[in-house]
Formats: C-alpha cells, structure tokens, sequence
C-alpha cells in the first residue's frame, strides 16, 4: 500500500503545484487586463480628443469582463477602430519618413547652391583682375603718355611753323 500513496502523493502534490501556479498566472492575467483596460481607456481618451469628439464615460473600476470565446459585438468596432488608427499612424510615419528625406535633400541641395555660389565669386574676382591687368598692359605708364603727348606737340607746332625747329 505504501507503494501506491508515494505515487499518488506526488500526483496531488503536482496538481497542488499546477493550481497554485494556474492561480497565480490567473491574477496576473487578471491585473495585466485591468492594466489594459485603463490604457485602452485612455487611447480611446486620446483618440477622442484628437477628433473632437465628446469622451465616452470610463468604465467603473468594480465593473469585471467575463472572458467568451466569442467576441462582443463592440469588439468587431474596436478592432475596425485600432486597424484604422493603426492605417493612419502608418500613413502618419510614412509622411514623416518623406518628409526627413526631403529636409535632407532641400539641406543638400543648399549646400550645393552655397558651394555653386562661392565658387562664382571666386571666378568673378579672378575676370576682374585680370581685366584691370590687361587695361593696365594696354594704357602706357603716364611719364610715356606725357611724353608722347609733347612730341606730338612739338610736331604739330613745327608743322605749323613751316618746318622750323624752335
């Protein structure tokens, strides 16, 4: 007899052990749904202000929901809802993505505009001294201008003079 109490011992002490455990996982689960509960509430909460709509009441806190294998019927609404918020969350961050690359592409494009403009005035200061170089290269010093200047009149006036040099 003793051989059949040791094995049925450690069968009740097994069970013993799964209840205390299938206990413990139920209240967890019980506390993570309340826990949800009030984040769902306060999703719906947000959701409803972002589209103006007056906020349904909150739940009571002693109000408990049975656990069915088949769904509310506000459950089809709800998950109509999340799937149209999840719709637009994503549209929301592919916006967001396009409009990340064009900042960067605009931001590149001004640094290409910058550098397009630099190098601008760069060859702008270059044309113009080389300008003033060759006006300089073509004009004669002024000492040979004046000189010049009196040899041609000198010339005239010994043109006029009738040859005579003075």
């Amino acid at each position: 007899m003793n051989s059949t109490h040791t094995p049925d011992r450690r069968e009740a002490a097994h069970l013993e052990k799964l209840r205390e455990q299938l206990s413990t996982d139920m209240e967890a689960m019980h506390q993570k749904e309340a826990s949800l509960r009030e984040y769902e509430q306060r999703l719906r909460l947000l959701l409803e202000h972002a589209q103006g709509a007056p906020a349904a009441p909150a739940p009571a806190a002693s109000q408990h929901y049975r656990f069915s294998n088949q769904p509310a019927a506000g459950q089809a609404e709800l998950d109509a809802a999340w799937e149209k918020y999840q719709r637009a969350h994503a549209l929301l961050e592919a916006a967001r993505r396009g409009l990340s690359d064009d900042r960067l592409a605009l931001r590149d494009r001004e640094q290409q505009v910058a550098a397009r403009e630099h190098e601008i005035a760069r060859r702008e200061a270059w044309v113009k001294t080389r300008e003033q170089e060759l006006i300089a290269q073509a004009m004669p010093p002024p000492q040979a201008r004046v000189k010049t200047r009196r040899t041609l009149t000198a010339a005239v006036s010994n043109l006029l003079s009738g040859g005579k040099s003075g």
